[in-house]
């Protein structure tokens, strides 16, 4: 059983991933385990196991003492959860982690993960600039999922995206350190090749390079949409031209176009 881990940030189409994903009936689908506000994808079964991991009683998803141990024994808990979805003959188990998930140290965690049976790590980027377009739009509206903000037009801060760009780029670094630690070699893939399709071809797509079964035919009203459909960046934000040149003046704006590379 494959244990596929994606290594992503917010808004690098994840959610439409997942919406995906989740129609395969041998796929047990997390979505993000590690949150700091509750454990997505987290049922009373498994709040019965790792309680009993734990020695204590977690009542639901977003129990503090259950969100607090997770953070503590990352990897004993997905080791646990795997071996649950293991005896029920899945195919494979899925979940995301994003740069504000692990609590422990990034390299040493990753590193962990990367023992155990099956992993399967998936490293997936997006253009930084429509990332954080995405990410300050929703945030703006309060919903990062069924939510259309394509007529949301947002002033952005430079100095704001520098920090926010740091963050992403550290935990880029620290997820490729940890991999080459422990020898394993990810799928490096991003939004634009490798996500931004129609969702049938989504699936047989991740299929192929994640050595799935062929997929079953997909209820496309259960996939997710686009929130913003707008194809140009500097129509979804109020002050593109100041925004741009800031970005530049910075040395950021190359960046934010290609992708993080590592550490600067």
């Amino acid at each position: 059983m494959k244990l596929i881990v994606v290594f992503a940030t917010h808004r690098s189409g994840t959610n439409y991933l997942g919406s995906v994903l989740k129609q395969r009936p041998q796929m047990f689908r997390l979505g993000e385990l590690f949150h700091p506000q509750e454990a997505y994808g987290l049922r009373p079964a498994h709040l019965q196991r790792l309680g009993k991991l734990a020695s204590q009683t977690f009542a639901k998803a977003n129990d503090p003492a259950l969100l607090a141990w997770l953070h503590e024994h990352p990897v004993q808990a997905v080791q646990a959860l795997y071996q649950m979805a293991e005896r029920k003959e899945r195919e494979a188990m899925y979940f995301k982690v994003f740069f504000s998930h692990f609590t422990t140290p990034v390299v040493g965690t990753v590193a962990k993960l990367a023992g155990l049976p099956g992993f399967t790590p998936v490293v997936l980027q997006r253009r930084p600039l429509d990332v954080y377009i995405s990410n300050a739009k929703a945030t703006q509206v309060g919903s990062w999922q069924k939510a259309d903000t394509t007529d949301l037009r947002i002033k952005l801060s430079a100095k704001h995206y520098a920090e926010w760009a740091e963050k992403a780029r550290r935990w880029y670094a620290q997820v490729n350190e940890g991999l080459k630690k422990a020898g394993a070699t990810p799928w490096r893939c991003t939004y634009e090749q490798d996500v931004d399709m129609a969702p049938e071809a989504l699936a047989a797509h991740w299929a192929t390079h994640l050595g799935l079964t062929p997929p079953a035919k997909l209820d496309t009203s259960k996939v997710l949409a686009r929130q913003d459909r707008n194809p140009d960046w500097r129509l979804k934000v109020s002050n593109a031209a100041d925004f741009e040149q800031a970005l530049r003046q910075a040395n950021l704006w190359d960046e934010a176009l290609g992708g993080f590379a590592g550490p600067r």
